[in-house]
C-alpha cells in the first residue's frame, strides 16, 4: 500500500511540474506578443493626449520607429522658404512667461495662459483633408532634420470630432 501511495504522490508532482512549467511559459508567450502588439501602434487618447505630445517631444526615442495614431484638427502651414508642413493637432492652454524690465528697480515677471497648437507634423501623398477637418492620422514616427514628423500610411476624415480643446492629465 505504502509503494503504490508513493508512486501515485511522485507521479502527482511530476504532473503538477509539468502543467505549471508548461503553463509559465505559455503566459510568457503571451505577455511578449501582448508587448509587440502594444508597442506596434500606440493610440494617442485625448483624456492623456497633451501628457504624450509632450512626452513624445521630450523623449522622442521612446518614440521614433513606432507606429502612431493620432486625432485631431489639420492644418497646412507654410515656411519662409514656402514649404508646406501638414499637422494633426488640437488646442490647449499653456502658460507664457514674460519679464518687463522699465528700467526701475524692479523687475515684472507675468504669467498669462494663451491657447497654443499641441500635435505633431506628417508627412502624406495622398489626397489632403480640408482645413480644420477632424482627421485620424496613422504612421511610423520619424525624425527628419531635427522635427519628429509622422510618415503616414493614412490619413482619414472622421465624422465625429473629438474635443478640440484639451488639458493636461497630470
Amino acid at each position: 500500500m505504502k509503494k503504490v501511495f508513493c508512486i501515485i504522490l511522485i507521479s502527482l508532482c511530476t504532473i503538477i511540474m509539468m502543467t505549471g512549467c508548461n503553463k509559465k511559459v505559455s503566459s510568457e508567450s503571451v505577455k511578449t506578443h501582448k508587448n509587440e502588439d502594444s508597442q506596434e501602434r500606440i493610440k494617442i487618447m485625448e483624456n492623456v493626449y497633451v501628457d504624450y505630445i509632450n512626452d513624445i517631444y521630450l523623449d522622442s526615442s521612446k518614440y521614433v520607429g513606432k507606429t502612431i495614431e493620432l486625432e485631431g484638427m489639420f492644418t497646412k502651414l507654410k515656411t519662409e522658404d514656402n514649404k508646406n508642413h501638414l499637422y494633426v493637432y488640437r488646442l490647449t492652454d499653456i502658460v507664457e512667461h514674460s519679464h518687463d524690465n522699465d528700467n526701475s528697480e524692479h523687475e515684472h515677471e507675468e504669467n498669462k495662459e494663451v491657447e497654443a497648437m499641441s500635435g505633431l507634423e506628417f508627412d502624406y501623398d495622398g489626397d489632403l483633408p480640408k482645413e480644420n477637418d477632424w482627421i485620424k492620422v496613422v504612421g511610423k514616427l520619424e525624425e527628419q532634420g531635427g522635427n519628429l514628423v509622422i510618415n503616414a500610411d493614412s490619413v482619414k476624415i472622421m465624422k465625429n470630432r473629438g474635443m478640440e480643446k484639451v488639458k493636461k492629465f497630470y
